[in-house]
């Protein structure tokens, strides 16, 4: 038999729940008689994606938080009943060279409105967790091809980053796991402060990029002493500074 807090939950958000278990099946596609137009779209500051559309009769707003790797926002059901709100952390990520097939698990959470201030976190805590994972077409723009995780850390680690001689060990800019994006992110680089190591949604004013094709006015190409990166691979790395550069 199921507990009281159990029941509880089930009554407060039923259709959230079937939403997410709608989520996982359909991979976020709208049913077939979806009036309303879906969306995703990056935030101004590469900062997060904010993610509108309908999963089975619901519809989610919610955005996908980069700086934390949250997912926050809330469920409207069609039904016409309050509004969910629903709090995610991410608590793994399988990647994949395909963004979108890339495996992301959430840990949710759930709440109805609050009624007036101060809001109390009694609501959040009568929720029981639920683990779901989604892919990366859930969460980021159709036909993305290139995320900094996923496709571009592991040219970097591999080439870039790979010893103190380089982009390691606090080297500006550092290239390390976890480092690349603050280290670059509209940083300007040391050698033509004019440019930035990374320019979102600008490929040719990316000083890194400079670097990577051996542009004649940012000295030696990188990776030092080493064979240029393929094509592929610069492709790769100029397609993520192009989708924005966000810390994905």
């Amino acid at each position: 038999m199921s507990s009281p807090k159990a029941r509880r939950v089930r009554y407060l958000f039923p259709s959230f729940v079937a939403a997410l278990a709608a989520a996982v099946v359909a991979f976020g596609a709208l049913p077939a008689d979806a009036q309303r137009q879906s969306g995703i779209q990056l935030s101004i500051d590469s900062a997060r994606y904010l993610i509108s559309k309908d999963v089975g009769s619901d519809r989610w707003a919610i955005t996908y938080n980069l700086d934390d790797d949250t997912v926050t926002g809330n469920v409207f059901s069609t039904a016409g009943s309050a509004p969910q709100f629903v709090w995610c952390r991410t608590t793994s990520v399988q990647q994949a060279a395909n963004p979108a097939e890339a495996q992301y698990s959430l840990r949710c959470q759930f709440s109805g409105p609050c009624r007036e201030a101060p809001c109390s976190a009694t609501q959040w805590e009568q929720s029981v967790p639920v683990d779901v994972t989604v892919p990366g077409s859930f969460l980021m723009p159709p036909a993305t091809r290139a995320t900094l995780a996923g496709n571009v850390q592991p040219i970097l680690s591999a080439s870039c980053a790979n010893s103190d001689a380089c982009h390691a060990d606090n080297r500006a800019p550092d290239l390390l796991p976890g480092r690349t994006w603050d280290a670059t992110f509209e940083v300007p680089a040391i050698q033509d402060p004019a440019k930035f190591f990374v320019t979102p949604f600008n490929a040719d004013g990316s000083y890194l990029l400079d670097k990577i094709l051996g542009i004649q006015s940012s000295g030696g190409r990188m990776p030092l002493g080493a064979a240029p990166l393929s094509a592929e691979q610069t492709d790769l790395i100029r397609s993520w500074i192009l989708e924005g550069a966000a810390n994905n």
